[in-house]
């Protein structure tokens, strides 16, 4: 049966895929749609057609899921700051947990992967918040459109301070303290407001204490490579543990040179720097979320010798990063899920490789 736009049609989808839509099927054909839940039954509107799949926007919820939360955030259905409120936590974890175990089987061709450690994270979690301003309106845009919603009293995602005073603009929570522009310090570490850093409070200790692990798990400490090393948040500890530690960075501030003084740094793009990479016991790297590029990889496994920790925002471009590590002689060792992002699709994942037998 060929389906239209403005059809309306009647499901109950069975997951949430890669991205944050529910997945339904209609005699097998995939209809993706933002909204809805597992076990939610829903009218909605067919918008995008297309040979393989279609997309579709939410009409009617006919009967909520038992996923559901009783009482999320007023503004869940529309704005844009999260797209997960209205499921609970634990269904949140559970199916993050799913989409990441999925993106490695379909992406990755990794059928065999390691047990995956789940990392919970308390609300109220971001360190920094950019909020727009709409005449009186502030607040985070709505979900697919430039129109402000109004930051309710009850947000789950922004700081305590941010929520009770809402202003336009990125703005970082510190200690109860709101800061516009600047340096701020955060759990020791002096950053600009212009710099990266991580954004959830809650699991910096958490992110600390994994990537450590790995680094203090290497038998040959001589050197080590951190690739993406933004201000020094890991540079430090693996600097610490490490006879000499090469720090790359395309950013140009001076905040990781202070944060992690005993790192050799390298202002230089990673993609341009790989081609000289020297060998190094263990490698580490943050890439963005379009993961890394694919000469960065190969570099990788051919420069590092005993272990390899890559920190990812995305388990898409993870997957296909990992599979091509796995490809070039390394095995995936462990598997942990960060959930940086409370109350939204986003996955986090730390994963350490060991040379394959």
């Amino acid at each position: 049966m060929a389906h239209f736009i403005g059809e309306e049609i009647v499901v109950e989808p069975a997951e949430l895929v890669a991205g944050g839509a529910a997945l339904a099927r209609l005699d097998g054909f995939p209809v993706f749609v933002a909204n809805i839940f597992p076990g939610d039954v829903a009218r909605l509107r067919l918008v995008e057609v297309k040979k393989g799949f279609a997309r579709a926007e939410l009409v009617e919820l006919m009967r909520p899921s038992a996923l559901r939360r009783a009482a999320p955030c007023p503004v869940a259905g529309e704005c844009g700051g999260c797209d997960w409120t209205a499921l609970r936590l634990d269904a949140q974890l559970r199916a993050k947990e799913r989409i990441l175990r999925e993106s490695l089987r379909r992406i990755g061709k990794i059928h065999e992967a390691p047990e995956i450690s789940l990392h919970p994270s308390p609300l109220n979690y971001r360190l920094r918040s950019r909020l727009h301003r709409d005449g009186g309106k502030v607040g985070f845009f709505a979900l697919r459109s430039n129109e402000v919603v109004p930051l309710a009293r009850e947000c789950e995602v922004v700081g305590v301070r941010t929520r009770e005073t809402p202003v336009d603009g990125e703005t970082w929570e510190i200690g109860g303290r709101l800061v516009r522009e600047g340096e701020v310090r955060i759990d020791g570490y002096l950053v600009g407001t212009e710099a990266f850093f991580q954004v959830n409070r809650h699991l910096l200790a958490t992110m600390l204490r994994l990537v450590s692990a790995h680094a203090a798990r290497v038998q040959r400490r001589l050197r080590a490579v951190e690739l993406y090393a933004g201000a020094g948040f890991f540079t430090h500890p693996i600097s610490e543990m490490f006879e000499r530690t090469v720090a790359v960075e395309g950013a140009p501030h001076r905040y990781g040179r202070i944060n992690a003084p005993k790192a050799h740094w390298v202002h230089a793009l990673v993609e341009q720097w790989v081609g000289n990479m020297p060998r190094a016991d263990f490698v580490f790297l943050d890439p963005p979320r379009a993961g890394a590029r694919p000469e960065v990889i190969d570099a990788v496994a051919r420069r590092a010798s005993e272990s390899i920790a890559y920190l990812s925002c995305d388990p898409v471009t993870f997957s296909r990063d990992a599979s091509r590590l796995i490809a070039s002689g390394w095995r995936l060792a462990t598997l942990d899920l960060l959930d940086l992002f409370p109350n939204t699709h986003h996955v986090e994942t730390l994963a350490s490789f060991e040379r394959a037998q």
